[in-house]
């Protein structure tokens, strides 16, 4: 963000040539006062530009420890990057347009700016308390640490100019590297800390008990069928030619898309109210739906968010209920018909896995027989390997960092938790991830439509809403431990603090 001051004054020409003299000596002030603001001007540009202000200006000072503009936007913008991952705002637009709270009226920009400083706060007196007690990393901590730091010095190399350009991109545009990594050793340590803090806490049943009783809508799982339809403005033909259209014509095509395909998710409410077969109703209206998913399982918790979450978790919902939501983007209007079967507390455990995935092809289109055989000899050949050496949980994930093709979860040594038959992941890596014969050091290959998969179990976990009343628990500590740990600081915001934003 920077400011374009221009300075447009000139001493007017008196037409009176007898005061021609007193006109040359205001113009020589004038234009000298001129000069000075023009220097100024630039100077100011010139600092902006350079980052200067940004990284030496006070954006907060947190109990005597000062931090830059710099240093509070790299956290600025790592929740920003989270909360526009998941479109709880419109990243096309400013934050400062948007609202996040809409009974005070609070700003996304906001907001985010918020919480940046109450984690900046939280990482400082959790790392200063460490230090106060002499608590040093874990092993385990110290390894992620540096790989974090090894990453920074390799990441650049496939799509950036240098480091700094790679650091500026993704983590402000006035980020050093030294400044970086003494923010990543501050923050690695506090969350270290409170993480050993955390783990000897322990919570009886009644702790989750109580906190299920209290909190049964967002944890119990919710069964349904659910048919979409989408109202939508075509941007091709029939022979994938862009197609022309002005503002107003594309909002009549809207409009008339829209009342028929409200009128046929009209239709399909009567028809399941009268007892119709949703599996029959999804094939008969194949052509017309967006997507239908005949025997949907989610907690209320992932459905929070949803045109139909109200309806459904309702406590007098009833099996066989049906309902007809809506929800409207600014290209797009979607309906959807959901007919309730069932509301629970799941009792299903869960399962955690490594995986390697061994692509077969090149991940377009139906791989061959030719390329399911290549894939595989490479996967025998890989879980060989790691059989033949210590053949461990984490001689595995050190395998998946560096082999596994599924980026996502390489990422965590091919981790990939919480997962139960009502998971979307592909059958075959599903249905062996729950066998309730796996146990935890079992190694096998698996073949999907993807590949192949080397498939290592890790264990079989508790069900999800204890895990979700666990973490919720842990949350509770959290705040518990930075409270005791911040008591008494003093916390305030300097000028720098204008300079944050995106």
């Amino acid at each position: 963000m920077s400011t374009e001051k221009k300075a447009q004054s000139r001493a007017q020409r008196d037409e009176n040539r007898r005061r021609e003299e007193q006109k040359d000596r205001r113009a020589m002030t004038l234009y000298t006062v001129i000069g000075v603001v023009v220097v100024v001007a630039a100077v100011v540009l010139m600092f902006w530009n350079s980052g200067v202000l940004q990284r030496n200006l006070t954006a907060v000072n947190i109990n005597g420890t000062k931090y830059t503009p710099a240093d509070l936007q790299y956290y600025y913008t790592s929740l920003y990057s989270r909360h526009a991952n998941r479109y709880d705002f419109l990243p096309t637009a400013s934050v400062k347009d948007q609202v996040y709270d809409q009974e005070t009226g609070q700003s996304w920009h906001d907001y985010l700016l918020d919480q940046a400083v109450e984690q900046l706060a939280n990482n400082t007196a959790l790392a200063a308390r460490a230090s106060s007690e002499g608590y040093a990393l874990s092993q385990e901590a110290q390894t992620d640490l540096d790989a974090t730091l090894a990453q920074l010095n390799s990441s650049w190399i496939s799509g950036y100019a240098s480091r700094d350009a790679f650091i500026r991109a993704n983590f402000g545009s006035h980020m050093t590297y030294d400044r970086l990594v003494t923010l990543l050793n501050l923050e690695f340590l506090a969350s270290d800390y409170a993480d050993s803090r955390l783990a000897a806490i322990t919570h009886p049943d009644t702790d989750y008990e109580g906190y299920y009783q209290d909190n049964a809508g967002s944890l119990d799982t919710y069964a349904y069928t659910l048919l979409t339809f989408q109202a939508s403005v075509p941007t091709t033909d029939g022979q994938g030619n862009p197609v022309t259209m002005t503002d107003g014509e594309k909002a009549a095509a809207l409009e008339e898309q829209k009342t028929a395909k409200k009128a046929l998710a009209e239709e399909v409410k009567a028809k399941l109210e009268g007892g119709a077969d949703p599996e029959a109703l999804a094939e008969s209206y194949a052509d017309d739906l967006y997507s239908s998913d005949l025997s949907r399982r989610a907690s209320g918790s992932s459905i929070s968010t949803s045109a139909y979450a109200e309806w459904l978790m309702d406590s007098s919902r009833r099996a066989g209920d049906v309902t007809l939501a809506e929800w409207e983007s600014s290209d797009s209007c979607y309906y959807y018909v959901a007919l309730f079967h069932d509301r629970f507390r799941d009792e299903e455990p869960t399962h955690s896995v490594r995986h390697i995935l061994v692509r077969a092809g090149t991940g377009t289109g139906t791989p061959t027989q030719e390329e399911y055989d290549e894939a595989e000899e490479k996967a025998q050949s890989l879980l060989d390997q790691w059989e033949s050496g210590e053949a461990t949980e984490d001689s595995f994930a050190t395998l998946a960092s560096t082999e596994s093709a599924d980026s996502g979860s390489a990422a965590n040594g091919g981790l990939i938790a919480n997962i139960t038959p009502a998971s979307s992941y592909v059958e075959p890596f599903k249905n062996w991830a729950t066998d309730s014969a796996r146990k935890a050091g079992d190694a096998e290959l698996v073949k999907s439509d993807y590949g192949w998969h080397i498939m290592y179990y890790v264990s079989t976990d508790d069900p999800v809403w204890r895990q979700t009343a666990g973490s919720a628990l842990q949350d509770q500590d959290y705040e518990a431990l930075t409270g005791e740990v911040t008591q008494g600081w003093e916390i305030s915001r300097g000028a720098g603090i204008s300079f944050i934003g995106v």
